[in-house]
């Protein structure tokens, strides 16, 4: 069930970046951008007595988004659309376990840009994240105990977000992005080692990260003028 709920999102997000453009955009019409990233995430877990120490986490997969913009003029402008990202948190527990807890979150941002619409500016806004499928996994020595599930109630289904985008001219951007609500649920963690359940009780669990990636305008309209004037040649 997993991989066809990928699939159809994959098919929804990502087909329009074959034959992507980074023509340039006309202030006063909407038009579309597709993208994706790599993400370095880090979690602020405060669990009482038992000591965390976080460690930085790496994801390329699975990343994807489609936004609309619209520009006012060449200077101000925003951005609203549909995104899918791999989001999740490392900590080591009392110096002996490695959990690692990871949710594929379905989001809805919605931005204003100012600067240079086809050169550098920068992009601040929200989003609102739907936290559809958990996993994790917890170290010990050489064994590893994996659990997932859908729509789980471990983590906050719903966690809205603020964020920072720096954008180059080409297309590329960096990206500072901070949840606004705990990613854990305190109560409702279970981690398990050897079937004895580890009184672990996240009281604070912030997560925020910084990603690398690339958004390019996806022109449709183009590509069918070029295949028009090809015809013509002929």
């Amino acid at each position: 069930m997993k991989k066809k709920l990928l699939l159809w999102i994959w098919c929804l997000l990502g087909l329009p970046l074959l034959g992507m453009t980074q023509e340039s955009q006309v202030p006063g019409k909407p038009y579309w951008k597709s993208g994706s990233e790599f993400i370095f995430s880090l979690g602020d877990v405060d669990a009482g007595a038992v000591s965390t120490s976080p460690i930085m986490r790496f994801s390329g997969f699975f990343h994807l988004q489609q936004e609309m913009h619209y520009d006012f003029n060449q200077s101000f402008g925003f951005y609203t659309g549909i995104g899918i990202r791999n989001v999740g948190m490392i900590n080591e527990l009392n110096d002996s376990l490695k959990l690692k807890q990871r949710a594929y979150g379905l989001g809805i941002p919605i931005a204003v840009k100012i600067g240079n619409m086809k050169g550098f500016h920068v992009s601040a806004g929200a989003e609102a994240e739907l936290f559809f499928h958990y996993k994790q996994k917890l170290f010990y020595d050489d064994e590893k105990f994996k659990q997932d599930e859908w729509f789980s109630d471990r983590i906050n289904l719903f966690n809205p977000s603020v964020f920072l985008e720096l954008n180059s001219r080409k297309g590329s951007y960096i990206r500072f992005k901070y949840y606004l609500l705990d990613f854990l649920v305190e109560d409702k963690q279970v981690v398990k080692l050897f079937g004895t359940k580890y009184p672990y009780f996240p009281e604070s669990s912030k997560l925020f990260y910084v990603s690398i990636g690339t958004k390019l305008i996806t022109d449709k309209n183009r590509r069918k003028r070029g295949s028009a004037n090809t015809t013509a040649g002929l």
